[in-house]
C-alpha cells in the first residue's frame, strides 16, 4: 500500500476557504470527497480555473493521518479523503510560515566504496542520525546554503563539490511556541575527496558526532519519516553510478 506524502495540496477558492472556516473542516457537501494533488504546481492550475480568487491549501497530511484521518489514491492519481479538520491545513492556521532550508550529503570513495556522511542529532523527541541542514540566510542561494550548512555542522571545512540535485521535501511542523511552519527542503548529493575524521560537531545545533556510513547503511539509519525516501533514492543512485561488486563473481 503506497502511504501519502506529508504534505498534499489542495485547490480551492477564497469563498470556499470562508465556509470551510465556518464549519472547521476542509470538506465538500454531498458525501464528496475533498481531493488533493501531490504537486503544488498542478493544484494551482486548478485553482485558477475557478471565477473566485484561486488558492491552494497546505494539508499536513502526517498529522492528519495520526488524527485519524484516511486518504486514498484514486485512479486518477488524486489523493482524497471525507475532510481534514483545519488544524490540519497549514496556511490556515494563526502564525503560519514557510520555511526554507537546503542541506546535503557528502559522498567520498573510500576502501569501502562510496560512503556516506550524516549527523547524529539530538532533538526533543529523542536522538536520531540525521543529514546535515539548516535554514537559508539573507540572500542565500539553496546550493550556498547547503555546502555552508553542511561544513557548520559537522564542524569540518570538507571540500565540497555538488554532485546531484536530489530536489525538495515538504513537511510540517511546530515551533517551540506552536506556531505552523511549512518546512521546504533543498537536497544534494556532494562529492569530497577525501575521508576526514577531524570533526567538531555544532553542539550549539544539538549534533552529537558525524559518521560514515555505505549507501545501504545510511538508508537505514535516518528514520525521520519525510527523509526516509530521499535516502532510498539515494542509495539506489548511488549503486546506479557505483554498482557494488557482484559476490558471485569472486
Amino acid at each position: 500500500m503506497i502511504s501519502p506524502p506529508d504534505i498534499l495540496y489542495h485547490a480551492t477558492s477564497e469563498r470556499r476557504v470562508e465556509k470551510a472556516v465556518a464549519r472547521g473542516a476542509l470538506e465538500v457537501r454531498g458525501g464528496r470527497p475533498v481531493y488533493l494533488s501531490r504537486h503544488e504546481g498542478q493544484a494551482w492550475q486548478v485553482a485558477h480555473r475557478q471565477a473566485d480568487l484561486p488558492i491552494v491549501l497546505y494539508v499536513d497530511v502526517s498529522r492528519a493521518r495520526r488524527d485519524g484521518c484516511d486518504f486514498e489514491r484514486n485512479a486518477k492519481g488524486l489523493w482524497q479523503t471525507t475532510a481534514v479538520p483545519l488544524r490540519h491545513v497549514l496556511n490556515l492556521r494563526t502564525g503560519f510560515a514557510e520555511q526554507i532550508s537546503a542541506g546535503g550529503i557528502p559522498m567520498v570513495l573510500g576502501p569501502r566504496g562510496p560512503e556516506l556522511a550524516l549527523i547524529r542529532v539530538q532533538r526533543r523527541s529523542g536522538i536520531t542520525w540525521e543529514v546535515a541542514k539548516g535554514k537559508l540566510e539573507a540572500g542565500e542561494s539553496p546550493m550556498a546554503a547547503a555546502v555552508r550548512e553542511v561544513c557548520e555542522e559537522m564542524g569540518c571545512a570538507l571540500d565540497l563539490k555538488i554532485s546531484r540535485p536530489l530536489g525538495y521535501i515538504r513537511y510540517g511542523f511546530h515551533t517551540p511556541d506552536g506556531s505552523p511552519r511549512l518546512k521546504t527542503l533543498h537536497m544534494y548529493l556532494m562529492d569530497t575527496p577525501e575521508r576526514r575524521t577531524d570533526f567538531a560537531p555544532s553542539t550549539r545545533e544539538g549534533v552529537l558526532e558525524v559518521g560514515w556510513f555505505t549507501p545501504d547503511e545510511a538508508a537505514r539509519a535516518v528514520t525521520h519519516r519525510s527523509l526516509r525516501p530521499l535516502m532510498r533514492q539515494v542509495r539506489d543512485l548511488i549503486h546506479e553510478m557505483h554498482p557494488p561488486p557482484d559476490p558471485s563473481r569472486s
